[in-house]
């Protein structure tokens, strides 16, 4: 089974249907011929993998928490109904390795807090990709009333409607919740700008547009598959004055619509496009050249860029990141209240 497990994941984006389905009744049937460490192996090879067959993905799903866990974690074939059920079906261990998926719906990890004891709670609350409904916001912040690291994480969340919020932050110290308060209010009117300046949509004008849409996609699966640094990138488009197809990268790589990207790199002010671009980790040397691309295309004085440099410089990649996750929240509300 290893053998023809390792056969499917060096061919696994290449394979035709019919050859994805032979992998499938094969490996399908030899998981019941091996112990318990061959199908752990299995899980671990094939669980992020998207074109894993179904079948093979939900009878991994199904096996002992061990086996399950790197399926139930990072599967993109399980679906949001998969996900429903085996949360409603299984587990503790099972739960947990649900709770830390990248991406979870609300009426999932409804389920999770209704179902899962302490560890899984205080795994949905750290994870900023598990959405929260407000039975559930509400369920976590009276739990939090007795739970110093389940407080603790919600401060780091961005989805408490203003009532919850309010709650956790009456258990604070006076100082952190006027800290909190600050950040919020602070990173609600960023958010508020982008959507507000975004809906007017950005003159092409502003951003020169090129044809070379493949080739930037092209680098955009360099940087995914570690070929390429993203710094590296970002210097390249930079010095080209290319920024209406850095735009395009910087928004697949965080998952943002382009057109609040777009607007990010045209705006004034440096605050929002400073926050995307330390949230990615990105260096100093690859902002600076990116700075003076803007610079030029807003025909700004270079004194400027000194400034911008120096406000970049101040904000650590956490803060950033915490910013980021609340901007794209926020973000993503207003668009559906819109």
């Amino acid at each position: 089974m290893g053998h023809v497990a390792a056969l499917f994941v060096d061919g696994a984006e290449r394979y035709t249907n019919e050859e994805l389905a032979l992998f499938n009744d094969v490996l399908v049937n030899l998981i019941d011929m091996v112990d318990i460490d061959g199908r752990e192996s299995l899980s671990q090879q094939i669980g992020s993998i998207e074109t894993t067959p179904r079948e093979l993905v939900l009878k991994l799903a199904n096996d002992t928490a061990t086996v399950a866990a790197p399926v139930l974690q990072n599967s993109p074939v399980l679906t949001d109904d998969d996900l429903y059920t085996l949360a409603k079906t299984k587990g503790q261990d099972h739960l947990l390795a649900i709770s830390k998926r990248d991406a979870l719906q609300a009426r999932v990890t409804d389920i999770l807090l209704e179902r899962g004891e302490q560890p899984v709670r205080r795994s949905v609350a750290a994870n900023p990709g598990a959405e929260l409904s407000d039975w559930g916001g509400r369920l976590l912040v009276k739990l939090a009333e007795t739970d110093a690291t389940l407080r603790e994480s919600l401060t780091e969340r961005h989805d408490l409607n203003r009532a919850n919020f309010e709650k956790l932050l009456a258990m604070l110290p006076v100082d952190r919740q006027t800290k909190l308060r600050h950040i919020f209010e602070n990173n609600e009117r960023v958010a508020r700008d982008l959507f507000r300046e975004a809906s007017l949509l950005v003159d092409d004008t502003k951003l020169e547009r090129r044809k070379a849409r493949l080739n930037t996609k092209a680098t955009l699966k360099d940087i995914r598959d570690g070929q390429r640094p993203l710094d590296e990138v970002v210097i390249e488009y930079s010095l080209a004055n290319d920024l209406y197809d850095l735009a395009f990268l910087l928004a697949n790589i965080t998952a943002m619509d382009e057109k609040f990207v777009r607007n990010v790199i045209v705006r004034q002010d440096i605050e929002a496009i400073a926050v995307l671009c330390r949230s990615l980790e990105i260096g100093e040397v690859a902002f600076s050249a990116l700075c003076k691309a803007r610079a030029r295309q807003m025909k700004a004085a270079p004194t400027v860029v000194d400034t911008w440099i120096g406000e970049f410089r101040i904000l650590s990649v956490a803060e950033a990141q915490r910013t980021m996750r609340f901007i794209k929240v926020r973000l993503s509300a207003m668009a559906a209240a819109a």
